[in-house]
């Protein structure tokens, strides 16, 4: 009995917590960065192994956000909520237990996709990450 009630308060704080985050990237959609000059970035699509499936070089013009770039860049780009959600030939499963980690000069995003700032030679990783439970 003790376990089951351990699971039920962990689903609920999981489930506060998604809430949360949800939220956050709803209210960070209305502010998504656009640069005010043009530029170039380059976008890596790493695998799970850390290989590179992709590199590319991609302009951008006055206005563009990053998903708009990836969006005219890429295929199957899906963005919920501020999260990617499926990303060329990666779909995110229900369960989490994979995802897409944003790296912006080869460090961790502190934000979401919409409030990523570039500038000219900004690198964008798009590494596929497995969700490990402590």
């Amino acid at each position: 009995m003790e376990t089951s009630k351990k699971s039920l308060i962990l689903k609920i704080v999981l489930s506060v917590v998604c809430f949360i985050v949800v939220m956050f990237f709803a209210f960070a959609a209305r502010n998504a960065f656009k640069p005010d000059y043009d530029g170039e970035i380059q976008v890596v699509y790493v695998d799970l192994e850390g290989n590179t499936i992709s590199d590319k070089k991609i302009k951008f013009n006055e206005g563009d956000t990053l998903v708009q770039l990836l969006q005219n860049n890429y295929e199957n780009v899906v963005i919920e909520n501020g999260m990617i959600m499926s990303f060329e030939d990666f779909n995110t499963p229900t369960d989490w237990s994979q995802f897409i980690s944003i790296y912006v000069d080869d460090e961790m995003s502190m934000v979401g996709i919409l409030e990523i700032k570039f500038e000219n030679n900004t690198k964008i990783s798009l590494a596929i990450t497995e969700y490990v439970p402590y």
